[in-house]
C-alpha cells in the first residue's frame, strides 16, 4: 500500500511540475507576442516625417543626417512627377557616390524605386552632399523613403502623398 502511495504521490509531483512548466511558456509566449504586437504597432504608426530648414531651403527629413526639398505647406502629388534635391549631412557621404531611393506605400507594402543612381554632388545650402533627383509617386497614401548611398540603408523619410 505504501508503494502504491508513494507511486501516486511521484505521478502528481511530476504532473504538477509538467504543468507549471507549461503555463510558464505560455507565460513566456504570451509577452513575446505582446513585444512583436508593439513592434507592429509602432511600424504601422507611419508620421509623417519632421519640416525644418537648412540656409535657404525647406526641407522633410531628419535635421543633420537627411532630408529633401519639400515645404510644409507644398504637397506631394500622386502621379504628379516633381523636382527634389536631396541633402545630406555627415563624413561618410562622398562626392561622387551614388543615391537611390524605395519607396515602400504603408497600406500595399509594394515597394519601388523612386530615385535611380543619382550622382552625389557637393555642399548645398549647409548640407555636406547633395543630389538634384525626380521622384513620381504612383499613389496617395503614406510613404517610406529609404535612401541608399552606395547601396547602403543611409537613412529613412516619411511622407504624406495626395490624391
Amino acid at each position: 500500500m505504501k508503494r502504491i502511495l508513494s507511486f501516486i504521490t511521484i505521478c502528481g509531483l511530476v504532473l504538477v511540475g509538467c504543468s507549471h512548466k507549461e503555463s510558464n511558456s505560455k507565460i513566456q509566449q504570451d509577452d513575446s507576442s505582446i513585444l512583436v504586437e508593439e513592434v507592429l504597432a509602432k511600424e504601422n504608426k507611419w508620421e509623417e516625417s519632421e519640416y525644418f530648414t537648412s540656409e535657404n531651403l525647406s526641407l522633410i527629413g531628419q535635421p543633420q543626417l537627411l532630408g529633401f526639398t519639400h515645404s510644409k505647406e507644398g504637397k506631394l502629388f500622386a502621379s504628379k512627377p516633381g523636382k527634389y534635391g536631396w541633402h545630406f549631412w555627415g563624413e561618410s557621404v562622398k562626392t561622387g557616390e551614388f543615391l537611390s531611393v524605395k519607396g515602400t506605400h504603408q497600406l500595399t507594402h509594394n515597394e519601388i524605386e523612386l530615385v535611380t543612381d543619382a550622382k552625389l554632388l557637393g555642399p548645398n545650402s549647409g548640407a555636406d552632399i547633395h543630389a538634384p533627383t525626380n521622384m513620381t509617386f504612383p499613389k496617395s497614401g503614406m510613404w517610406k523613403l529609404d535612401a541608399y548611398i552606395a547601396g547602403k540603408l543611409f537613412g529613412s523619410i516619411y511622407v504624406k502623398v495626395e490624391n
